[in-house]
């Protein structure tokens, strides 16, 4: 099987539609290369229609791979349940890609021994060579939702007016407040296998009233169905790996705006 062939480096991987791809993809590939010093493969997971010979960088001579995947589609009941959630917006319908993502955990990315994922939105400051010698022994690595302050709590990614939401609190701590977020994802391809796509989708299912898509889920499973999660490392070469923000007294290798939070 295709996947039984490892490649052993870490590999850098993006998930996006061609909208995001045409927007952001040659701009941090740039940076990628010349920021992040980051000399090897990347991989990109996309729809089976994108047009990717219009992106600029988007192709082998590049030493970029392309995953093509099916959109992820729900039941009508799993469906209707994430149309109707009570929330200010309803990411399901403005982002509803976001679920793509799941595919971050197919048994086809045990290809690679390592995944280094990252939004397609993402700031590259730094090097990131070293970030990615911190390998993830048979976990999961990511930032803290609610880092550096852990005070947002788990249950804040569900809707709690929905009738689900009482057993799902009986069955799981939402009350924890180191859960992570899906941003950037480090992670060990042991930790998929064959089932656990199918496993996750399961999870959207029974529980399809996540506020923020596959963050919410990708929490459950992961901290709760295989205990495999574990924080990002916070400071590599004195620098801060990952914060949404700048900050204005400390360098970060990654971040999600180009602004400090005050500015």
């Amino acid at each position: 099987m295709e996947y039984m062939v490892k490649r052993t480096i870490p590999v850098v991987c993006f998930v996006a539609n061609f909208k995001y791809l045409y927007k952001n993809f040659p701009r941090l590939y740039e940076q990628l290369r010349t920021n992040g010093n980051y000399k090897n493969e990347v991989l990109v997971i996309t729809t089976l229609t994108c047009p990717t010979f219009l992106i600029k960088y988007l192709n082998r001579k590049n030493n970029v791979t392309i995953f093509r995947f099916k959109k992820i589609k729900f039941d009508k009941l799993t469906e209707k349940s994430l149309l109707d959630l009570k929330v200010e917006v309803n990411r399901h319908k403005t982002k509803n890609f976001q679920w793509h993502k799941l595919y971050l955990f197919h048994t086809r990315l045990k290809k690679y021994s390592y995944i280094f994922y990252m939004d397609i939105n993402m700031n590259i400051h730094h090097d990131i060579n070293n970030l990615l010698k911190k390998i993830p022994n048979d976990n999961l690595l990511a930032r803290a939702d609610g880092y550096p302050t852990y005070k947002w709590k788990l249950k804040s990614q569900f809707d709690n007016s929905h009738p689900g939401f009482s057993g799902l609190a009986s069955n799981v701590n939402l009350e924890i407040t180191n859960y992570f977020q899906t941003g950037v994802l480090y992670y060990d391809t042991q930790i998929i296998d064959i089932e656990t796509l199918n496993d996750i989708l399961l999870l959207v299912k029974k529980y399809p009233f996540s506020k923020t898509n596959e963050q919410g889920i990708l929490n459950l499973y992961f901290i709760f169905n295989k205990n495999k999660y574990r924080e990002l490392i916070e400071v590599v070469d004195d620098r801060v790996s990952y914060f949404y923000w700048k900050l204005p007294n400390k360098e970060v290798i990654i971040t999600k705006a180009l602004t400090t939070k005050n500015k």
